[in-house]
């Protein structure tokens, strides 16, 4: 199964959608189907309301999701790497 990496875009922190994620914006990687169960698994894993409908990670306005194959994985696990203030940590 692929691995996907979500990036939170340039100036989504200030987003209150992130109150409903225990995940601040950070770069996760994912291994999923696709990039929808890849938004659907990060949302579920954090959220912090129950509602992972909420969830900033479903919201392509707020997170790029993209396969990467960088990272190797195991199901069921999601590695976290800080992202803000400087996007381009996600790629190192």
């Amino acid at each position: 199964m692929p691995v996907y990496r979500l990036t939170p875009l340039e100036g989504s922190e200030t987003s209150p959608q992130w109150q409903a994620s225990s995940m601040r914006p950070y770069c996760l990687w994912v291994r999923a189907k696709d990039e929808l169960d890849a938004r659907r698994q990060v949302a579920k894993a954090t959220a912090v309301t129950g509602d992972a409908e909420v969830a900033p990670w479903k919201d392509e306005g707020l997170v790029a999701c993209e396969y990467d194959d960088s990272k190797e994985l195991a199901d069921g696990i999601i590695y976290v790497r800080r992202a803000m203030p400087q996007r381009e940590r996600c790629h190192a």
